[in-house]
C-alpha cells in the first residue's frame, strides 16, 4: 500500500488480496484482526458522523482516502449511534444493500424518518452502545419490504 500511495500506481499488485487474507486468518486461523487495523480491520473505514455520512452519499472521494470498495473489495463502513441522523440512515441502506442510482434511498424518504425516530426513542432509554446491523436490518424490513425482498432472492 505505501508503494502505491508513494508511485500513485499498483503496477499489477492484486490489492484486494489483503482483504482476502485477513478474512482467511479469521476464519482459518481463527485470529482476530482488531477492528481499527489499517486496510483489513472491520472498522478501519467506518464512519459515525452523520455529516461525513451525508459527505459519503454525496461525493464518496471527499470522505474516503481511497475507493476501498475498488481497492481492498471493501465498501465504506457507516456505523448507527445517536449522531448518525437521516443521512448516517441512508447511508447505510444504501451500502448495506448496494443501491445505487435511481434505487439509492433518500435521506428525506419517510422510512428514513421513521427508523430514525425508532433510533432516537432507542437513545432516548439511555442506551449507549451503537445500533447493530441486525437491528438495522429489522428495522429496513419493516419499512423497505422491496430492498428485503431482493436482497432475500439474490441469496
Amino acid at each position: 500500500m505505501e508503494y502505491v500511495q508513494l508511485r500513485g500506481e499498483d503496477r499489477g499488485m492484486n490489492l484486494p488480496v489483503l482483504t482476502e487474507l485477513a478474512e482467511y486468518f479469521e476464519k482459518e486461523l481463527d485470529y482476530n484482526v482488531p477492528p481499527m487495523t489499517p486496510f483489513v480491520g472491520k472498522s478501519f473505514n467506518l464512519t459515525k458522523a452523520g455529516i461525513h455520512a451525508d459527505g459519503i452519499l454525496k461525493d464518496e472521494e471527499i470522505y474516503n482516502i481511497f475507493d476501498t470498495k475498488k481497492i481492498l473489495n471493501r465498501p465504506v463502513v457507516i456505523a448507527i449511534d445517536a449522531h448518525s441522523g437521516l443521512a448516517g440512515i441512508a447511508a447505510w441502506i444504501n451500502f448495506r444493500y448496494g443501491l445505487m442510482g435511481k434505487d439509492k434511498v433518500d435521506k428525506k424518504d419517510n422510512r428514513v424518518v421513521m427508523i430514525k425516530e425508532w433510533i432516537d426513542k432507542e437513545y432516548k432509554k439511555e442506551r449507549v452502545t451503537s445500533i447493530s446491523d441486525r437491528e438495522m436490518e429489522e428495522q429496513v424490513s419493516l419499512y423497505f419490504h422491496e430492498i428485503t425482498n431482493l436482497a432475500l432472492s439474490e441469496e
